[in-house]
């Protein structure tokens, strides 16, 4: 099935980023990356001391997993890299990532293009 995954960090932006595309490039063997793109924080709140900038990209491929099981996988890999509620709520995000299309089916809006 076709997926489009959106990735966001303001922590460690670029290691983060490419560590996850990294791990995704496992999960979807067809994986493209857009070149990551810096984004101002979309709310007050989503700008902590220290950090400005969110760094962004998209990727598209195919998978072998039914909706659901993308995003448990996708919430696994954010909770391994150290995303948790409580630091989202500080404005922290360590990595952010979305599932924004699945096949035809528009799972959610791109909140940074």
């Amino acid at each position: 099935m076709k997926v489009i995954i959106s990735l966001g960090s303001n922590l460690n932006q670029e290691a983060n980023i490419q560590r996850a595309r990294e791990i995704l490039s496992h999960l979807i063997p067809d994986a493209v990356f857009t070149d990551p793109e810096w984004t101002d924080p979309i709310a007050e709140k989503d700008r902590p001391a220290g950090t400005e900038k969110y760094l962004n990209c998209l990727v598209e491929g195919h998978v072998h997993l039914t909706e659901r099981r993308v995003i448990a996988k996708l919430k696994q890999l954010e909770m391994s890299m150290g995303d948790n509620h409580e630091n989202h709520v500080k404005g922290l995000v360590s990595i952010d990532l979305d599932l924004i299309q699945y096949g035809d089916h528009k799972v959610r809006e791109l909140i940074w293009k």
